[in-house]
């Protein structure tokens, strides 16, 4: 009755796109194991990015920068967040400049950042592995 009003022409191409979007969902779906941040790729975006400007690691840019802390003294400054972190990181202040960051490689910048704290008694800035997600009950 369906493919008389409508012809199997309508019907086919409203098929195809209704298993194109299933597929596109369940791919949304698959991928809900995020990859975890990394350090090494933090130290690396660093090293890249914010180098000229910030210590990493004991190393500057070759210029001796006024002002802008050290990544160590980001990483232990009291009561740092990895909100606060993304919240610098995505809006910067002036003179830092907007260097657009993914949503990953910020992560990835908060987990080096991690490795950098030397106080064990401070939260640390990401939930350890597993800690980050939801938990809901088992279903009956």
């Amino acid at each position: 009755m369906i493919v008389r009003k409508l012809g199997w022409n309508r019907v086919i191409s409203v098929s195809v796109l209704t298993f194109i979007w299933l597929g596109a969902a369940s791919m949304a779906f698959e991928g809900d194991e995020a990859k975890p941040p990394s350090a090494t790729e933090g130290q690396e975006l660093s090293e890249k990015f914010c180098k000229a400007c910030h210590l990493i690691n004991g190393q500057g840019g070759g210029t001796a920068q006024v002002g802008p802390p050290s990544f160590a003294s980001i990483a232990n400054r009291p009561g740092q967040t990895a909100q606060h972190i993304k919240n610098v990181l995505i809006q910067p202040h002036a003179p830092m400049p907007d260097m657009h960051f993914s949503n990953e490689e910020i992560l990835n910048i908060i987990a080096y950042l991690e490795t950098l704290r030397t106080d064990p008694t401070i939260p640390p800035l990401l939930p350890p592995k597993g800690e980050g997600k939801p938990k809901f009950p088992k279903p009956t």
